[in-house]
């Protein structure tokens, strides 16, 4: 998978466009709902809509150039962003010009305003991150400051075995020398 680095930057301006006034949307919801946007394309489509490269941190996936290419899309004059001073210091977006997502088929901005509008709606930061990590599968890929790929994404949590399954288990390691 190869980078876009130009259709990542659409992204952000198009979900910073998209949902970047409403109260709460900051960077916590921007980044899952890029996140999930782009490992929802890779399992469905075979392909991420930009291939960020995405890492692990405390409140869930971070692309890795996601402020970077905040501050470019700012110098751009296509975008403003300010950070409040307080206890959770969250960021704050306002487009200043529409995004260009041409490049998006019909599935792909499809798939991308349900993460947008279901983030910006029905989420806190807090849930947001939560609903990012909920399933320990995905979320224990990598370390902390560490790639999380796309196919992370299908993986699931394996539930605890229950009695009978423990007791087969220990039958068969004892039967195997395993013990």
């Amino acid at each position: 998978m190869q980078f876009d680095k130009a259709k990542f930057k659409a992204l952000v301006h198009y979900a910073i466009w998209r949902a970047g006034a409403k109260d709460g949307f900051g960077a916590t919801k921007l980044y899952k709902a890029l996140w999930f946007s782009e490992a929802k394309s890779f399992v469905l489509r075979g392909k991420p809509l930009a291939g960020a490269v995405y890492v692990r941190e405390e409140h869930g996936p971070v692309p890795r150039l996601g402020k970077v290419v905040r501050d470019e899309l700012e110098a751009e004059g296509k975008i403003k962003q300010s950070q409040e001073s307080g206890k959770y210091k969250q960021w704050h977006f306002k487009a200043l010009a529409p995004p260009d997502v041409a490049f998006l088929s019909v599935e792909e901005k499809k798939d991308l305003d349900y993460w947008i509008d279901t983030l910006a709606d029905k989420h806190t930061a807090k849930s947001a991150s939560d609903l990012s990590h909920e399933d320990d599968g995905c979320w224990q890929m990598a370390r902390m400051g560490e790639e999380i790929p796309f196919h992370a994404f299908m993986t699931t949590r394996i539930r605890e075995m229950n009695n009978e399954e423990q007791v087969w288990a220990k039958r068969r390691a004892k039967e195997l020398g395993l013990n």
